[in-house]
């Protein structure tokens, strides 16, 4: 209902929750100011280090698949719209792409999850497969794996396979930033303001000097200190970048 809705929001926060934020209030026509003390690309941005697979993921919320079933469809609309656009160009330029997906199982009887089972998630073509069953399906899509000795040694006896959209998170933050510029309901924007809040008083001093009557925080970790929450901590994981033309499968090739 719009007419119970802030008219102008302050976001705070230029990783991709605040510029998504951003985006959801313009397309329901919201005007929008948008801060950050640094820059959506800068190394701080924990957005910037994101890996970008779409899986749900070590969440029990029951609204978490709704959610990721959204954002499969957008991404997967977005995944099209730009390969066709970009017919012309390397595919390594894409903002999102569908690619294989492996996850090993030690278990034949390892519970498949609910997003895999769904009616909406046909588009990621699911299979639960045998080592044995995996390398076939491999050497078909050309992709290459771990050496069988080298899975069957850590435990390893099955896998789930399935394609999912894989996203460029620098390129997917500029494109929502570009996005937000050019909204006719973007009132402010500036995300290298070299300013770090030291309280949420401060942040709904800075929203009343814009005018505005709404305010989101998405300050990330950074709302442990603002909000002096303690049970919010960080998570750090392990990202790999490798060059794809040695990851090709090849008949000259072992797997790697």
């Amino acid at each position: 209902q719009k007419d119970t809705m802030a008219s102008k929001v302050l976001v705070v926060g230029s990783g991709v929750i605040g510029l998504r934020t951003a985006q959801e209030l313009l397309r329901r026509q919201i005007r929008v100011s948008l801060v950050s003390p640094q820059h959506p690309l800068h190394s701080s941005t924990c957005s910037m280090g994101a890996g970008g697979l779409w899986m749900p993921f070590h969440c029990d919320d029951s609204r978490t698949d709704g959610w990721s079933f959204e954002t499969l469809s957008e991404l997967t609309r977005l995944s099209s719209q730009f390969s066709s656009e970009d017919s012309g160009s390397s595919h390594h330029g894409s903002l999102v792409e569908i690619l294989p997906a492996v996850s090993f199982k030690r278990s034949w009887k390892s519970e498949i999850p609910e997003w895999a089972t769904d009616v909406k998630s046909k588009v990621l073509s699911f299979l639960h497969l045998s080592i044995d069953e995996l390398y076939k399906e491999s050497k078909s899509l050309h992709f290459r794996l771990p050496r069988r000795d080298l899975i069957e040694g850590a435990g390893y006896s099955h896998a789930w396979l399935f394609h999912t959209p894989i996203i460029d998170a620098p390129k997917m933050l500029m494109h929502m930033l570009e996005d937000i510029k050019t909204n006719q309901y973007t009132d402010h924007i500036d995300v290298e303001m070299n300013k770090y809040y030291k309280s949420i008083d401060e942040m709904v001093d800075e929203a009343r000097a814009l005018g505005c009557d709404g305010l989101v925080n998405c300050t990330g970790i950074g709302a442990k200190q603002l909000c002096n929450d303690n049970s919010l901590v960080g998570a750090r994981g392990i990202l790999l970048h490798y060059d794809r033309s040695s990851c090709v499968w090849t008949e000259k090739q072992e797997p790697i």
